[in-house]
């Protein structure tokens, strides 16, 4: 009878095993498919001008301007008038760079210029305005990691019969 317990406990413990293993691994492989599906999230931008707000969302690009994902938001800012930007923290906290395209109504002429910026340097940044200035375009940019930046793009002038204004480089 002492035998016939034994073989008895011994098949429990290995059911037992095997349920535990079984468990392990189902468990292992549920964590390894959550973590290959996290993505890491890019913050978003708040753009503010004239009472109008938008939020802009981050897309890829790389030195030539092939770009993944980038959706360029529009938000009006009339002549003369200023952008407000209200940066998050993963931005504000790191190297960044902010590019413009500024035109002029009257002779048709596009400036570009940008400022850089070091962590810390700045939690919102106004691009003012000027008579006689017309604001198209602001992005913002990270340094790129793997050949591709993080980039938030803003058109803010229509154009007419619609479309967008390409990134900046």
């Amino acid at each position: 009878m002492d035998l016939m317990m034994q073989d008895r406990t011994k098949k429990i413990l290995a059911l037992i095993a095997a349920v535990v293993i079984v468990a392990a691994a189902g468990l292992a492989g549920v964590v390894a498919y959550l973590v290959g599906q996290s993505e890491e999230k890019l913050p978003t931008i708040t753009a503010y001008s004239k009472q109008e707000t938008a939020t802009v969302v981050p897309g890829f690009c790389d030195p030539s301007l092939q770009c993944e994902g980038l959706e360029i938001v529009e938000l009006h800012v009339p002549e003369g008038y200023p952008l407000q930007l209200s940066l998050p923290k993963e931005i504000a906290d790191s190297d960044w760079r902010l590019n413009v395209q500024i035109g002029n109504p009257k002779t048709g002429e596009i400036y570009e210029g940008y400022r850089d910026y070091k962590p810390g340097d700045a939690w919102a940044v106004t691009v003012p305005g000027a008579p006689g200035e017309q604001l198209i375009s602001a992005i913002i940019q990270l340094p790129a990691q793997g050949g591709l930046a993080p980039v938030w793009a803003l058109q803010t002038m229509p154009l007419p019969g619609g479309g967008v204004v390409a990134p900046a480089s």
